[in-house]
């Protein structure tokens, strides 16, 4: 259920991130069909991205967390949007990123819709 919650979430702040931000936009989907699974294809990704590549990619990079009092995260968060873009460009349809400022912005839009959107639609810990 988690990662279902995950992908949703992606997918809406892929979406925000995408009507807000002239440099990302998802290629294909000619309905409005089309487009809504591939947003929820490419937050899946992403929902994995974040799941395998991050935890590496944070233990990596702890010194420079260290040294920015976490502020280095927007840049592997950035990253980590650049990759899922890199991803899903394999097949015809898919995100695309055009620059690495674009992508830290746009992570940021994305972490707090999903934020929201897991908090109000995921799994509730038991106390």
């Amino acid at each position: 259920m988690d990662l279902i919650a995950r992908t949703i979430g992606n997918a809406a702040g892929l979406w925000l991130a995408a009507s807000l931000l002239s440099g990302i936009w998802i290629t294909g989907g000619s309905s409005t069909t089309d487009t809504v699974l591939i947003y929820l294809l490419v937050g899946l990704v992403l929902a994995l991205v974040n799941s395998v590549v991050k935890p590496v990619a944070k233990v990596i990079a702890f010194p420079l967390y260290v040294l920015t009092f976490g502020l280095f995260a927007l840049v592997v968060n950035g990253a980590m949007l650049m990759l899922t873009s890199a991803i899903s460009q394999t097949t015809s349809a898919g995100l695309v990123v055009s620059s690495f400022g674009t992508a830290v912005l746009g992570s940021l839009i994305v972490s707090v819709i999903s934020a929201v959107v897991v908090g109000l639609i995921g799994p509730r810990q038991k106390d």
